[in-house]
This record gives C-alpha cells, structure tokens and sequence, in this order.
C-alpha cells in the first residue's frame, strides 16, 4: 500500500493518475471515435513505436519476467512461448508498459497492447464494450438482463440523488474503469449515496447509478471467439473455522499463502485480506473478536463486496454451470461481435438457468482478467490463454480474413 496523500488509497495509484482517466473519458465522449482499416492501423502502431524508440526513450525486450508485466499478458505470453512465437514486452524510461509484439512465421511482426483482441474483425468500435452505459443499452436491444439504472455527469450530482433516493439498496460506479475501481455497493440511505458518488466522481466525470441485488454472487465469464467460454465467481475475502485456531490466526495463515500478494504486485491474482470498519463491522454482528475460535466448517466473512482487492476469493466454477448460462454469455459475446470479452455477470446460483432467478449483466471488458481462470484459490484451472493462442493464429496469420496483415 503507497501511503501519503498524492496517493489515492482505491487505486494505489498516484492523484494524477485520476486526471488521466478523467481525459480520456472526456476525449471518448466528446471526439468522434474511427474504426481504421487494419492496414492504416498497423501502419500507425509501427510509427507511434518509432517516435519512443529512435530517441531511446522506450525499448523493446525479451528478457522481461513476469513481475514486469501484467500478469494476463504474460499467461498469453508463455502459451505463446510455447509454440515457439519470440514475444517482446516495451520498457520505457518509467518501467514496462503494456505494449507488445510478437514474431511468428519467419519474421511476421503483430503488435498489440495486453492483450490481442483482434478488434479489427469485430463489427463495432470497442467503445461500445469498454462504455458501461453503452453496454447496457445495447444489452437491453437485444434482451439480456440488466440492472435498471441511469448515467450522470459529475454536475448531476443533485439529480443523481434525486433520481436514486427512495429506491434503495443501489451501486454506484463510473462509467467506465475495471477491477471495480471506485464502486460502491448496496447503498442504503442519501447519506451513503452522495459519498458513493463523490467517490466516483473522483475517478472519472461521468458515473451509473443502478438497482442492487440482493443476495447473488458475483461472477466472471471469459468467452474467446465465442465458443470457449469459463466462468469463475468472486467471494468476499473469509476465513473457514477448523475449531483449533481463533480468527486472527486463520486470517495470518490464510494471508501467509504465497499464492497472495499486496494488491500492487502485478504477478498475482489473489490478495491478502484487508481488515477495516467493515471487517470490525462484521465480527461485531457475529459477536466474534480475533480470539474467537470458530467452529470446524463455519465460514466468517471479512468484507462484505467480493473485490480481489480486499482478499476475496476466486472458485473456478466452469464444470458446474447450467449450459442456459454458457449459452448466455456465447449469445452476447456474438450480440456485441467481441471475440474476446469478459463478462461481469450477477445470479444467485450458476447451476441454475439465468431464466429462472433474479440475475444481471453488470458489464463488459474487451481486455479481460484471463489469469483468475489460471489462479483460482479454488477448483480446477482453466486455459483461456491456449484459446487466445488459437484465436491469435486464426485471425492474424491468415490473409483471407481482416487480420491477416502482417507489419514488419
């Protein structure tokens, strides 16, 4: 955790950092948004590239680990190892960025950042995936279930209350960002709402205020050029008694595991839990303190939202999910043509059809978190990057489809 006040405590990134989000929300709001042709693009790509590297203020490298990068493009990366592709990762003069390329074929250059998505054979702007209220319009046309909810400007601030007040429990987010950056869940009074929205507002000038509902899990669907598609549900961060050690010591042994990291260590997917108000809250209303010792099986929850950030957990839940939600989340990955998308989907249980229980799409990434399917803390790994591997080779490398340019 960076402490100091430039630091903002949600994002662990410096206070400038919000003045970056703040533009680039304003310039995709307001700039009009163009689709180049894959041939311009690249042409593009190579030339941005040549402008950092010839005054040697960036350089592309082989010899990055995997605390270098993100640990999605590095899931990727090793897959494409494997099948012999070189992969080179930029380092600026301030540390790696998400810029990559990779040689296949004899010297054929593809370059992307994170993640290839091969936006180019999709049939819309990914604006429309990235914009959360885009999103739920376009979700609504084609009758997928949503929240019910409306978007505000950051000086809507009193309609925003008026519109949300008298209908609670409710979320508050902005309108764009991911790894629920800056989110407040279920709201229950204008106290609560007014600081949810100031809490947004201080990410980006535009934030969605929606119903919340109650009593469902939080879960994450991958689906990869439509037919894979692997789900995992986020846990709020808990311990589970075994009737021998009390809370404090399950919550050292639990944060001890080397699988979990500080929550600004790019090589992880699971984080050490984080005791707050709200963690005292909850041992409160149990009657529990850190010397409570819990009964062999009882599961104590820390927090109360599922965020990794916070320590939560991650079941790798694939093999049980009803084929009505796979079905789902294949039908709009197809309805938005992204063959690489994740899928923030809320239900009460995914064994069962999404036809019958209270459920909703909350949002989509066209740049999703594919290593939570490789590092579960529990259940069976999936391998969305061999997929991604197969998705790459199919649309890049051959020239009858729109991917097939080759940028040397």
């Amino acid at each position: 955790m960076k402490d100091g006040k430039k630091f903002c405590k949600e994002c662990e990134h410096s206070n400038w950092y919000h003045l970056n989000t703040w533009f680039e929300e304003l310039t995709t709001r307001f700039l009009p948004q163009f689709k180049l042709p894959r041939r311009i693009e690249a042409a593009f790509d190579i030339v941005l590239e040549r402008i950092f590297i010839v005054p040697k203020i960036a350089r592309f490298r082989t010899d990055f680990s995997i605390a270098d990068i993100q640990l999605r493009s590095s899931c990727f990366i090793k897959e494409m190892r494997k099948r012999g592709a070189t992969c080179y990762a930029m380092q600026s003069i301030f540390g790696y960025t998400t810029h990559f390329k990779i040689e296949v074929d004899d010297g054929k250059t593809f370059r992307f950042e994170t993640l290839p998505i091969a936006e180019f054979a999709n049939k819309y702007n990914t604006k429309i995936v990235d914009d959360k209220e885009l999103t739920k319009q376009h979700c609504k046309k084609g009758g997928f279930p949503i929240a019910d909810g409306q978007s505000f400007w950051f000086w809507q601030k009193r309609k925003a209350v008026q519109f949300g007040e008298n209908d609670f429990p409710l979320v508050v987010k902005p309108r764009s960002g991911s790894v629920s950056r800056h989110v407040t869940t279920n709201i229950q009074n204008n106290a609560q709402l007014e600081e949810a929205i100031h809490h947004a507002i201080s990410y980006s000038p535009t934030f969605i205020i929606e119903r919340f509902i109650p009593n469902t899990s939080v879960y994450r669907a991958t689906v990869i050029d439509f037919d894979f598609v692997v789900c995992t549900q986020q846990v709020p961060a808990n311990v589970v008694g075994d009737g021998i050690l009390t809370i404090r010591k399950l919550i050292d042994k639990k944060n001890k595991d080397p699988r979990r990291g500080a929550s600004h260590q790019k090589q992880f997917t699971l984080y050490k839990i984080v005791e707050n108000e709200t963690t005292k809250e909850l041992l409160a209303e149990k009657g529990c303190t850190n010397n409570t010792i819990l009964k062999k099986g009882e599961t104590l929850y820390l927090q109360k939202d599922p965020f990794l950030k916070l320590g939560g957990d991650l079941i790798e839940v694939t093999p049980i999910v009803h084929k009505d939600n796979l079905k789902l989340f294949s039908e709009l990955a197809r309805f938005f043509d992204t063959r690489l998308t994740g899928i923030d989907f809320l239900a009460q249980d995914i064994t069962i059809s999404w036809k019958k229980q209270p459920c909703a799409i909350l949002e989509l990434n066209n740049v999703p978190c594919i290593e939570l399917h490789h590092f579960p803390s529990s259940g069976a790994p999936t391998n969305p990057a061999k997929a991604l591997a197969d998705m790459f080779f199919k649309y890049y490398l051959v020239p009858t489809l729109p991917g097939g340019v080759v940028s040397r």
